[in-house]
């Protein structure tokens, strides 16, 4: 299992096979996604599409009547439109009614167009593409009255732009801090396989993406207000891994919703994606039981590979 840590401890399950891995389950993340998108495919030279998605933003509820009897009922919690989060109830902000939102995975050299419609009758919006250099399309980087007019009310806006920078990124909302609330998701751009990485891992998935963010059970801006104007701190209430998690109030688990669980077949290397979508001061130590860590990049750039026991990894970091 792997442990990450800052107030909470989070515990990631992984699934050993002898046999063939890969089988999808309502425990995968692929599950989770709803359904695959045309565009996450094995990259081949030569081979360029033009991605489309369409992201919808709204107000939602945690555990809300999507979710049956979550968690009493634990196959509840895998319902289609249910977020179960850390067991506790809030209002929370999301895309496609998913936390993490679509996970936008395309090849190098793709065209990426996501239309952000913004259903909240009480928020303007923005998305931002942490990674994506943007060199060609400014104003395409999703910063509000810098870049771009920020998407009213009922209005929708289009993202255009081309998949240019190799590496693990990802989306998040840049208005406010509609980002604590649950507005982000992966953004991967892979190229062909070949000789070189081929040496370092057999297997690329999508299922193995790890989004870590911190949570609290209070809105992003209760939390901000309650810090800067009052007693409260800045220290999450717990760390969800794809959107999951369980509450500890101390040591005592006061929740018991699903964990992420990853299928892995023994024998195989695999290339694990971390997002660090956190939005406080909590840096997350994580760490994987009875395994070395083989960080090969971080940020979107590759690097020569090291071994080591742990990742400390900070709000932005991608590795």
């Amino acid at each position: 299992m792997i442990h990450t840590k800052c107030l909470a401890l989070v515990t990631i399950c992984f699934c050993f096979y002898q046999g063939a891995a890969g089988t999808e389950g309502e425990n995968d993340w692929h599950y989770q996604a709803k359904e695959s998108h045309p565009c996450q495919r094995p990259c081949v030279p030569g081979d360029v599409k033009t991605c489309y998605y369409r992201f919808s933003i709204e107000w939602y509820w945690a555990l809300s009547k999507a979710c049956y009897d979550c968690p009493q009922t634990l196959s509840d919690c895998y319902r289609e439109d249910c977020v179960p989060a850390d067991g506790v109830q809030r209002s929370i902000m999301v895309v496609n009614r998913q936390m993490p939102g679509p996970s936008v995975e395309v090849c190098y050299g793709d065209k990426v167009e996501v239309e952000v419609e913004n259903l909240m009758n009480d928020q303007t919006t923005s998305i931002h593409w942490h990674g994506h250099h943007q060199v060609k399309t400014p104003y395409m980087d999703g910063v509000p009255f810098i870049t771009q007019c920020p998407i009213s009310p009922y209005s929708v806006f289009r993202y255009t732009m081309g998949a240019t920078n190799l590496g693990t990124h990802f989306w998040h909302a840049h208005t406010g801090v509609q980002k604590s609330d649950g507005v982000f998701g992966p953004l991967i751009v892979r190229a062909p396989m070949d000789a070189e990485t081929s040496l370092l891992y057999d297997e690329d998935l999508s299922e193995h993406t790890i989004v870590i963010n911190d949570w609290t059970h209070v809105t992003g801006m209760d939390k901000l207000q309650w810090h800067i104007q009052s007693s409260g701190n800045n220290k999450p209430d717990t760390i969800l891994v794809n959107g999951r998690g369980r509450y500890f109030n101390d040591t005592v688990q006061l929740t018991n919703t699903p964990l992420a669980i990853f299928t892995v077949q023994k024998g195989l290397r695999y290339r694990f994606r971390l997002i660090n979508s956190g939005v406080h001061n909590c840096p997350v130590d994580i760490n994987i039981d009875g395994h070395t860590i083989t960080a090969i990049a971080s940020d979107g750039h590759d690097f020569e590979p090291v071994e080591v026991d742990s990742l400390v990894s900070y709000a932005g970091e991608r590795w």
